[in-house]
C-alpha cells in the first residue's frame, strides 16, 4: 500500500510563505520513507481539465491575467471573485495549474490503483466556485479531483476539517446524491464564509447528502474527536463510500490566527487515522492554515500517519528550524480557552444529523 505525495508548486501568490515551510518539514519526513512513498511532480492542470468544473470565462480571464503584477480592480475582476482576498499576481494562472493538476494527479493514481492514498497537500482550496474565487482560493481543486473520481469510484465521501465551512465543494455537488459533503466547522455571524448550517442539507436527488456540523469556539480533542467518530461512523455505514477526499485545514489548531477551536495534531490525527484504518482509496488535502510552522507540523504528523512511521518529537534542524521555537517540537500544547460547546449542545446536533442520515 504505497502514498503518492505531491510536491510541485514553486509559484505563489504573496505573503504565502506557508508553502515553503511545508515543504521542507515534510520532505524531512518522506526521505526516510521512500519505500512506502512516491514522490510526484506532475504536470500543471489544462485548460481543458480545468472547465470540467470552472466556467471558460473564469478561466479565461485567469489566463489573460497571467503576467499582472498588480491588483486589477476592475468591474471584471471582482465578478470573478479577484482583489482582497484573492488579489491578482504574476503567474496565478500557472498557480492554479499547478494546485489543480497536483490534486488531479493525485487522484489519477488511486482511480488507477497505483496507491491507496494520494497526498497534496498544497490543494485542498474549497471556497472557490464555478466562475469565482474566493477566500485565498483561485480555483476548486477539490471539485476537480472528486469528478476525476467518480469516472472509476461510484460514491465519493468528502470530509473537511478546516475550521471553515467547505462552501464551495457543498454547493457543487449540492443536487447529487453521488458525493456525499461533511464539514466541521465553526458557524457564527459574521465568520467566513458565513454558510454551514445544519439545515443546509442539499437539494433534489442530493437532499440530505450535504452534512453539516457547525461548532463553536474552543472546541477541545476529546469533544472534537467524539463528534466526528459519532458522524462520520454513521455516514459510512448509510452512504458506504467507494472513495475519499479528505481535508485537512490546519486552521482548525489552536493557536491558528483565523481559527477559534482548540485542538491538537493528536486530536486532528486522530480523525484521519480513523479514515485511512477504513483502507478506501483516499485523497488528503490541505487548506486554510496561517500559523505556518503549525500547519507543518500538522501536514508533515498526517503524512507520517499515511505511511504508519512514527516521529521524533523534536525539530530536525533546517533552514526553517527557528520558527520553531521556542520549544522546537513537533507536538504543541493547545491554549487554554472557553469551551463554548456544551455536551447537551453537541447531543442535540448529533441527534439532528442521525435522523437526516436515516433518509439516505
Amino acid at each position: 500500500e504505497q502514498a503518492n505525495l505531491c510536491t510541485n508548486v514553486s509559484i505563489r501568490p504573496p505573503g504565502q510563505g506557508k508553502v515553503a515551510v511545508v515543504a521542507r518539514r515534510v520532505d524531512f519526513n518522506v526521505t526516510k520513507s521512500r519505500d512506502q512513498c512516491r514522490v510526484l511532480q506532475p504536470p500543471p492542470a489544462t485548460k481543458r481539465q480545468l472547465q470540467t468544473f470552472h466556467s471558460a470565462d473564469f478561466i479565461d480571464f485567469l489566463q489573460a491575467n497571467n503576467e499582472c503584477d498588480h491588483d486589477d480592480l476592475s468591474d471584471e475582476a471582482k465578478q470573478f471573485g479577484l482583489g482582497y482576498d484573492c488579489p491578482i499576481f504574476s503567474g496565478m494562472y500557472d498557480y492554479v495549474g499547478a494546485i489543480a493538476g497536483s490534486s488531479l494527479a493525485m487522484a489519477s493514481t488511486l482511480v488507477s490503483g497505483e496507491c491507496l492514498v494520494g497526498i497534496n497537500w498544497y490543494g485542498g482550496w474549497h471556497h472557490s466556485k464555478k466562475s469565482e474565487a474566493a477566500g485565498f482560493c483561485y480555483c476548486n481543486d477539490i471539485v476537480l479531483a472528486i469528478l476525476h473520481l467518480l469516472t472509476r469510484f461510484e460514491r465519493v465521501l468528502y470530509i473537511d476539517l478546516d475550521v471553515h465551512h467547505g462552501d464551495g465543494v457543498e454547493e457543487a455537488f449540492w443536487f447529487s446524491n453521488k458525493v456525499m459533503t461533511v464539514s466541521f466547522h465553526k458557524y457564527s455571524p459574521g465568520f467566513f464564509p458565513g454558510t454551514g448550517s445544519v439545515d443546509s442539507i442539499g437539494a433534489c436527488s442530493g437532499r440530505h447528502y450535504a452534512i453539516n456540523v457547525p461548532l463553536d469556539d474552543g472546541i477541545t480533542d476529546d469533544l472534537y474527536r467524539a463528534t466526528f467518530s459519532a458522524v462520520i461512523s454513521e455516514v459510512r455505514s448509510r452512504f458506504k463510500p467507494s472513495a475519499i477526499v479528505l481535508q485537512c485545514g490546519a486552521d482548525s489548531l489552536s493557536g491558528d490566527p483565523l481559527g477559534t477551536f482548540c485542538l491538537s495534531l493528536r486530536g486532528i490525527g486522530a480523525c484521519v487515522s480513523t479514515v485511512l484504518e477504513w483502507k478506501l482509496p483516499t485523497l488528503l488535502l490541505g487548506g486554510g492554515g496561517y500559523n505556518f510552522p503549525n500547519t507543518a507540523r500538522l501536514w508533515t504528523y498526517c503524512t507520517a500517519l499515511a505511511l504508519g512511521e512514527e516521529l521524533d518529537n523534536d525539530i530536525p534542524e533546517h533552514e526553517w528550524y527557528d520558527q520553531y521555537g521556542a520549544d522546537y517540537q513537533l507536538h504543541l500544547t493547545p491554549a487554554n480557552r472557553q469551551n463554548k460547546n456544551t455536551q447537551s449542545q453537541i447531543d442535540e446536533l448529533l441527534q439532528t444529523i442521525s435522523g437526516r442520515l436515516a433518509n439516505v
